[in-house]
């Protein structure tokens, strides 16, 4: 009896405790100032900049001269692939063996090129969007500042809105103004 009092006393001691905190402080939603949105299609400035479509251009141009590359290897590869078949009835085991060994190695070498080219594309890539967010973000600052705005939203981000929110060509055109280019460096592949 004596513990069900005490559980019942510690109950109604900790529901007036909370009750009397929850009336000290203020609710939390009148802490915060109301919200104020700009919407932007970070999509369309990827796509439709001048540093994005400038991006593109020399990437395009890394890419084919690395395709012509892969394409010569490739080339090379299946010829040598096809001596190495004709010639294997004529030789023994362990000549056909190495043979087969050093074309592996050469496979495994051109594969390895392409990976590297791959992924000193997709470096090159990502080193150039983060010049371009770079160059955005005192561009969303100062239009935020001109608005009075305190929350920037993205269009995949919101459902529904009102396109007098939406502030994509003014920032398109500032990241232009800004930005009008980028030097894509793309890292020698051996």
């Amino acid at each position: 009896m004596r513990k069900i009092f005490h559980a019942a006393l510690l109950g109604t001691t900790l529901a007036i405790a909370t009750v009397a905190g929850a009336a000290e402080r203020p609710a939390l939603a009148d802490s915060f100032p109301p919200a104020v949105p700009l919407i932007v299609d970070y999509q369309r400035l990827q796509v439709a900049s001048k540093a994005s479509q400038d991006v593109r251009r020399q990437i395009q141009a890394v890419q084919a001269k690395f395709q012509a590359v892969i394409d010569k290897d490739l080339a090379s590869l299946k010829a040598e692939e096809k001596k190495l078949r004709d010639a294997a009835p004529k030789l023994s085991d362990a000549e056909r063996a190495k043979r087969q060994k050093a074309f592996e190695a050469k496979v495994a070498d051109a594969q390895k090129r392409a990976q590297a080219s791959n992924k000193a594309i997709q470096e090159a890539v990502d080193a150039a969007g983060a010049k371009v967010r770079e160059a955005l973000v005192p561009i969303f600052s100062d239009l935020m500042t001109q608005r009075g705005a305190n929350v920037l939203l993205g269009t995949g981000e919101v459902i529904y809105f009102d396109h007098k929110l939406e502030v994509t060509d003014q920032v398109l055109a500032a990241l232009d103004a800004k930005l009008p280019s980028i030097k894509v460096d793309v890292a020698p592949v051996q």
